[in-house]
């Protein structure tokens, strides 16, 4: 089975390529939407069957899902994309390149508390890294089968589409409106929880809870502010670049650009005057 949907991604792509660089805008787009052909029955199988899950030195939890998931992916990229690195959370740079240009960083389930308690708000993250600037992106929430696509490599044609349909982030421009969100005060650093509070008691709603699926809504236009840290390369670079391409503004939380292998924080907004708003607060905490 897993063979068949790699030949049929395959026969997304045009002959002779062998890194993402080469694909067009629509090539892309048609790629990138394939893959959970590849994610999605692995989840299937798995999702509240209680799987096989053990527990990393950083005490997060891993399943065995997250490691088929990664491996079938990474095989499928690899194979259609010899030139380009790929980076998967739980295999690093096993067998690949890490020094190509392009990097596909892979998180096979993104939220995998919320998949091991049968909470459907966890995702797979693929992004793509053009010497380590985000440069597209997928996010696919399984359980609700929505799939979110950003493309930022051509300057002039930037979108965002979730299923096909082009989406965009809200005009939501003053913090006193906005809705706000971050996955647990436990996942922040001490600064960091201290900074989202002094957010949200300046926003107008604030909620919890929900991992990558809320850097989807606030690409769709239904959060305003989200801010993390603590992170890891594979839990920024797809959803960056899928916010970006919605219209976000995203950096990290000192308001630096945001470099796989580098960044570790983000502050993303739906524009930049909320963005400079939320960073203006940041910044006042920090001092």
């Amino acid at each position: 089975m897993q063979q068949k949907v790699a030949v049929n991604l395959a026969r997304l792509v045009p002959e002779n390529v062998t890194s993402f660089v080469q694909l067009s805008s629509d090539d892309a787009v048609k790629f990138l939407s394939g893959l959970p052909q590849v994610s999605r029955p692995f989840i299937e199988n798995w999702f509240c069957q209680n799987p096989e899950t053990t527990q990393k030195a950083d005490k997060s939890p891993v399943t065995i899902a997250d490691q088929q998931i990664e491996t079938e992916l990474s095989e499928v990229i690899a194979k259609i994309f010899p030139d380009d690195a790929i980076q998967g959370e739980e295999f690093g740079t096993a067998g690949h390149s890490d020094s190509a240009r392009f990097c596909w960083v892979i998180d096979p389930i993104d939220g995998t508390k919320a998949f091991i308690s049968g909470k459907p708000i966890f995702g797979t993250l693929i992004g793509v890294a053009d010497r380590g600037v985000p440069c597209a992106g997928m996010i696919d929430i399984p359980i609700l089968k929505e799939t979110y696509i950003g493309h930022l490599m051509d300057q002039n044609q930037r979108f965002c589409q979730m299923n096909g349909v082009m989406v965009c982030t809200s005009n939501c421009r003053e913090l006193r409106s906005a809705r706000i969100a971050t996955t647990s005060p436990l996942a922040l650093s001490a600064s960091g929880v201290a900074g989202f509070n002094q957010l949200a008691a300046r926003a107008a709603v604030t909620t919890y809870g929900g991992d990558c699926y809320n850097y989807a809504l606030l690409a769709a236009g239904h959060i305003d502010l989200v801010m993390e840290d603590s992170l890891a390369p594979h839990d920024i670079l797809a959803v960056v670049a899928v916010m970006q391409a919605a219209g976000a503004t995203v950096t990290d939380t000192s308001g630096q650009p945001i470099l796989n292998g580098q960044s570790t924080s983000i502050l993303a907004a739906a524009n930049p005057a909320l963005h400079k708003a939320a960073l203006a607060v940041l910044a006042s905490q920090a001092i």
